[in-house]
């Protein structure tokens, strides 16, 4: 069963992996989101095409450089934040 912030990935091979949702990115009308393989932590993205209704969608690769760098540079974006919190509480942990 996926919880809610997951997403079932099927490789070109017919291999199903379960992801985890980091984060969506909407840049032009394209919808992307970043997320990362459960057992292996690896760190990849798609573009987002809608379906139907909400529970349905399809993923397309992510073709141009450009694309890829800007997602990058918006990871670690996203991985700053998480550290800048993380020293927040252990700063908040400490005793005066």
């Amino acid at each position: 069963m996926l919880k809610e912030n997951q997403i079932m990935v099927t490789d070109e091979n017919g291999v199903e992996s379960i992801c985890e949702i980091l984060f969506t990115h909407e840049v032009d009308g394209k919808q992307y989101v970043v997320f990362e393989f459960v057992d292996s932590e690896e760190v990849s993205a798609a573009i987002y095409v809608p379906g139907e209704n909400e529970q349905e969608g399809t993923f397309e690769d992510i073709e141009t450089e450009e694309e890829w760098a800007m997602l990058d540079d918006v990871l670690q974006k996203f991985y700053d934040e998480i550290d800048a919190e993380l020293d927040e509480e252990e700063d908040e942990e400490e005793p005066a």
